[in-house]
């Protein structure tokens, strides 16, 4: 932060009116005018910042947040408030009307040249707010987002008014950022020697991986290249692959020479491989792995295992055959098409058939009947000679048959959606066989044939999404209708990338009545606090007390996770009770630089991890109990 004599330097410089200095004095001596809320389903918190002393509120973990994050790490950012002051936007409405609204900007941030209000919004939402208010929101022609009654009240105070969207900074970067953090915020001294080793190899051998670094110098741990990488001394593409994944970070000595670097990689796709592709059959393959089974991914299509004796025979016979990472796809429009188009049952099922053909073909033993493989064969050779590709052939068109036209007129189709848009979908929430019958009595007077109540509901039935359920009978009555995840495995997105990022923190009251042991009698149900890594899914900590819940049970909390585990995660999610609330907590977090979120309200499932964990507590333990009833 700026020292006074800093401050009065800096405004100097600027030339700033009186009026705009004292402006700016009292929004930095002021606490933020509103407190931040989760309105839009957002999760809310406090940023513990190394660079103001403070705790800075953020609207969204994916908008404001992210600009927090950019501001830490921006040298041109000198200070930054948040919530700061509530200015009028004076403006035309789409209805055509003078409108006057009081709007309070997420940051105001003050920069070595400039200082004004910033206004964070998502990439997704612009749009949308420029149908609604395009005299508020509009677009340049160099695609940058502005408010013109923002900058007009911020140009009379001698200010700047900018909106800033989430699409300027890449997930990834906010991510590394992120992981950076503990390095950037408190930098530790490290081995002269090994500084020095570490630059001089890097200047030789500009874009080396992380992996190879670390095995030339086995005595070099990996923390002194995140200490580098954090104080500007090393360099690497923080938008291209995470830090975690260490055989795709690619280490520079100046950001200028990453930049113009030949060997800076994109992140990888899933049909990337390290292996060189393969053609067969019209198509280019990747091997995925290579065993009693070798899995091959096509450019475009489902997975293919074959035999390791099949595939080294095609090989062998040249039916497959080695090319360059730069020779073009062999696949036509035709048959990218076709497999588009395809559903992944009719590619299994082409997959097992092709299997069939090359265990016939090489003599092997088959599980169909030979008339089967003949014609599946016929079929694979006929595509073949048309189309270049034979797995064409072996698609089969189950999707296509039967009769796919509507027997009910397209008029009476196009009234059927129009009363459910205007009668079902509704706050009126009317029930489905009154609008049926609102339905049927409209045919009836314009003279079209209705269609079935059987088909009304089948129609219905589609109609019916989440967006509905929220127009009929409210958001926490669509809650539920919202997908979630069944099971965790490599594709579930985590809550966090690494341990100790981010812990949930809630307490349940146990089904479970204690009795003394001197006098016999019952005493109360004790309360549960636990403390879990969303990473892990492991118990940091855990602490149980006849108090309910209250700012002691989440210090006591904490401080059995340190105790534990001589840390507390760098981010802790919470729900909006009262105790998490508390000016003890709070401070305890910022004092430790520990960021608190907070769920949006009535949205369990944010906190699923913890949830279920409650819930596993007492059927799978409380439940099992001796003297349960």
């Amino acid at each position: 932060m700026l020292t006074p004599e800093a401050f009065r330097v800096w405004c100097e410089h600027l030339h700033f009116a009186p009026e705009t200095e004292a402006l700016i004095t009292t929004i930095r001596e002021s606490p933020p005018v509103r407190k931040v809320r989760g309105r839009a389903n957002n999760v809310t918190g406090r940023y513990p910042s190394p660079k103001m002393g403070c705790s800075i509120q953020f609207e969204s973990q994916h908008v404001e947040l992210w600009a927090i994050y950019a501001m830490e790490r921006d040298d041109d950012v000198l200070e930054y408030y948040d919530q700061s002051a509530r200015i009028p936007l004076h403006y035309r409405a789409k209805s055509g009307r003078n409108t006057t609204q009081w709007h309070t900007p997420d940051f105001f941030v003050i920069r070595r040249e400039r200082a004004g209000w910033e206004e964070w919004k998502p990439a997704s939402a612009l749009d949308t707010l420029f149908d609604t208010m395009p005299a508020r929101y509009q677009q340049d022609t160099t695609g940058r987002w502005r408010c013109p009654p923002g900058e007009s009240y911020a140009e009379h105070v001698g200010l700047t008014y900018q909106v800033r969207s989430s699409a300027e900074y890449h997930p990834l970067f906010i991510q590394n950022l992120k992981f950076l953090q503990d390095y950037w915020a408190h930098p530790t001294p490290i081995d002269p020697s090994q500084e020095v080793q570490i630059l001089r190899l890097i200047e030789q051998h500009p874009g080396l991986p992380l992996p190879a670094l670390l095995e030339v110098c086995p005595g070099v741990l990996v923390d002194v290249v995140w200490e580098l990488l954090s104080t500007y001394r090393l360099f690497t593409d923080l938008s291209a692959t995470p830090l975690m994944d260490h055989s795709n970070v690619f280490l520079f000595p100046s950001e200028q020479e990453m930049r113009v670097h030949d060997h800076v990689p994109a992140v990888e796709t899933k049909a990337s491989a390290s292996s060189p592709p393969l053609a067969w059959d019209g198509r280019i393959w990747f091997v995925e792995e290579i065993g009693t089974l070798v899995h091959l991914h096509p450019e475009v299509g489902e997975r293919l295992s074959l035999a390791f004796a099949t595939f080294e025979q095609l090989i062998q016979t040249g039916g497959m055959q080695q090319l360059s990472e730069t020779t073009p796809s062999p696949m036509t429009p035709e048959v990218r098409a076709a497999l588009t188009a395809a559903s992944p049952k009719a590619q299994h099922r082409a997959n097992e058939r092709l299997q069939q053909i090359l265990l016939y073909v090489q003599g092997g033993e088959v599980t169909v009947p030979k008339r089967s493989i003949q014609r599946w064969l016929h079929a694979y050779i006929s595509a073949e000679t048309r189309y270049g590709c034979g797995y064409v052939g072996l698609l089969d068109h189950v999707a296509l048959r039967g009769n796919r036209n509507r027997r009910a007129p397209d008029a009476s189709m196009q009234l059927l959606q129009t009363f459910l848009k205007e009668h079902y979908a509704t706050p009126q929430a009317k029930r489905a066989a009154a609008v049926y019958h609102l339905y049927v009595s409209e045919c009836e007077r314009v003279h079209l044939s209705p269609v079935s109540e059987r088909t009304f509901y089948r129609e219905r039935a589609h109609f019916a999404t989440p967006d509905v359920t929220v127009a009929r009978l409210g958001r926490r009555a669509a809650y539920g209708e919202q997908p979630f995840f069944y099971s965790l495995d490599q594709t579930t997105p985590r809550h966090g990338q690494r341990p100790f990022e981010l812990a949930h923190l809630d307490h349940t009251e146990l089904d479970l009545l204690l009795v003394s042991s001197v006098t016999g009698k019952p005493l109360e149900k004790p309360w549960l606090t636990l403390l879990t890594d969303a990473y892990s899914r492991r118990i940091l900590a855990c602490y149980l007390s006849y108090d309910p819940p209250s700012y002691r049970s989440t210090m006591m909390i904490l401080r059995i996770c340190v105790q534990r585990h001589l840390r507390l995660p760098q981010e802790i999610m919470v729900d909006r009770g009262a105790d998490f609330g508390s000016v003890y907590f709070e401070t305890l977090l910022s004092r430790y630089e520990v960021t608190k979120k907070e769920r949006p309200p009535a949205q369990p499932r944010f906190g699923s991890i913890l949830e279920r964990l409650f819930g596993t507590t007492n059927t799978m333990l409380l439940n099992q109990l001796r003297g349960n009833t």
